[in-house]
């Protein structure tokens, strides 16, 4: 098991409805922002690998609801990575309530890497071993 990468947030009006629960379409924006965080943090040359045209297309996306957030909670989204292959991998999440460490969701994202021309391409060195450290895989 490799590490986990976090990321902390709280709900703010804007990610709530009437009712003051955080809107489920949030969960996906929180996956995208850590997957892009991790990146940026966590990826040697991961920035300058995108600005240079390296595409991460989502293929695929989940979220597993568990319990609701409401209007200033403080979530913990962690996440690590699951079944690296040549070209494609998954992202694994989880959101807690950072005050009571409440698992409230749990979520994948597939995505596959591309090059500047959106042609599918292997996954880049720097990404692989950045993926091999954050592995949830066994």
């Amino acid at each position: 098991m490799g590490k986990v990468y976090e990321y902390r947030t709280t709900v703010t009006i804007g990610d709530t409805n009437l009712l003051q629960h955080m809107y489920f379409v949030h969960f996906f924006t929180l996956q995208g922002i850590t997957r892009d965080l991790w990146v940026k943090e966590c990826v040697p040359g991961g920035l300058e690998s995108i600005r240079d045209g390296l595409v991460l297309i989502t293929k695929n996306a989940m979220c597993e609801y568990k319990k609701d957030f409401f209007l200033y909670d403080r979530v913990l989204v962690q996440m690590q990575i699951r079944n690296l292959r040549g070209a494609s991998t998954e992202l694994v999440f989880r959101f807690y309530n950072e005050a009571t460490m409440e698992l409230h969701a749990e979520g994948t994202n597939e995505i596959v890497f591309a090059n500047s021309n959106h042609r599918v391409c292997r996954i880049p060195p720097n990404f692989r071993n950045a993926g091999i450290e954050y592995s949830a895989d066994e």
